[in-house]
């Protein structure tokens, strides 16, 4: 119906412009870390399954649509389905014009989605929102950059952690009970490590060392066992952070040449005229991979001295509690360690305000 259309002006004010894996080109694949680079050519083959035959078969579209094939407009609304659409509880995807505008949020936010039973849309607080706050909705793991990169095209300047990219030769069923899992297996950018990424490299150093005490951890792990859990991570502390700073080291290593790699094409040019229209999305990868690259460095430079013998950091002040914070206007999440006995180190949340309440919500 073209302007005449009920959905013309949301159309209309959709985005021409794309940075996530399907408009990447073929050398920005190449400057992607392993993991990126796995999730970028699994959306890109997503998308070329929207194919002639596929578009052919679709009953409302006009027939110099079908018949034309136009390839940036089909790739176009590919992106828009993509990026905008919503999972439901029943596995449908449904996009929800004006509920698709709001902004992502890594830390808390302001918005809950909630449907009735006829299936329409609310878009609901969380909290006595003040006026003239931004209204947020999570659109996925705010501490897995990477994929909102190869999915939404943008970069999280707040992300508080990533994936620690530990990919073993082999997952079985008892790591995958310890936590092995992108959600869980964390570096934060303050150089804390996840609990489950701790418990997956004692898990592995046992099965070369010690079958009865790998069988201990587990049995400790299943019944909440904390004080043999915690033995365990102490007696093997510097083995386990000796492997920690090998993959850590290597990880920087491969980064480095991705990122000189971007270099040497001039992506720190700001002016450069061939990046802008050759290679335009190549400053966010770099920016993505510079993000990786102190993350993982912020790990090396706290655990590093116990790996080779030293003091460094033990086992006990890697453990992390979020806490939501909220006084009388709105909520945020702390994330504290224990740095001594009743005293805790946080970041984000409230900071020095008062609080009307603390929960903790994980540990």
């Amino acid at each position: 119906k073209g302007s005449d259309s009920e959905w013309h002006k949301w159309l209309d004010a959709l985005p021409r412009y794309y940075s996530n894996a399907v408009a990447m080109t073929e050398f920005c694949l190449t400057c992607l870390p392993p993991l990126m680079k796995k999730l970028a050519v699994e959306e890109r083959d997503a998308q070329k399954l929207l194919s002639y035959d596929s578009i052919r078969s679709v009953p409302f579209l006009a027939d110099d649509i079908k018949e034309g094939f136009p390839r940036d407009m089909v790739t176009w609304a590919y992106q828009i389905v993509y990026t905008r659409s919503v999972e439901t509880e029943d596995g449908d995807l449904k996009i929800i014009p004006m509920g698709d505008f709001f902004d992502h949020a890594s830390d808390y936010a302001e918005i809950v989605p909630q449907y009735d039973e006829a299936g329409n849309y609310y878009a609901v607080t969380a909290y006595d929102v003040p006026a003239g706050k931004k209204l947020r909705y999570i659109y996925s793991n705010p501490r897995n950059p990477s994929h909102l990169l190869a999915r939404y095209g943008f970069i999280d300047e707040i992300c508080p952690a990533t994936y620690c990219k530990l990919l073993p030769p082999t997952v079985n069923e008892e790591m995958i009970e310890l936590g092995y899992s992108q959600e869980k297996m964390l570096f934060y950018r303050s150089g804390e490590v996840a609990d489950e990424v701790w418990d997956i490299f004692l898990y592995t150093h046992l099965s070369s060392v010690s079958l009865e005490d790998q069988q201990l951890l587990m049995q400790a792990h299943r019944t909440g066992d904390a004080a043999t859990k915690l033995a365990l991570h102490d007696k093997y502390y510097h083995a386990t952070s000796a492997a920690l700073l090998d993959h850590v080291d290597g990880f920087i290593e491969d980064i480095d040449r991705l990122i000189k790699k971007a270099q040497t094409i001039g992506v720190d040019d700001v002016d450069s005229i061939y990046i802008r229209n050759e290679h335009p999305r190549l400053p966010l990868i770099h920016k993505h991979n510079l993000f990786l690259r102190e993350t993982f460095q912020n790990v090396r430079d706290r655990y590093a001295s116990a790996a080779m013998g030293g003091e460094g950091v033990n086992w006990k002040e890697a453990t992390k509690v979020l806490v939501e914070e909220c006084d009388e206007t709105e909520c945020s999440i702390a994330e504290c360690i224990q740095v001594a006995e009743d005293e805790w180190s946080c970041e984000g949340g409230l900071g020095d305000r008062p609080k009307s309440q603390q929960v903790i919500l994980a540990e």
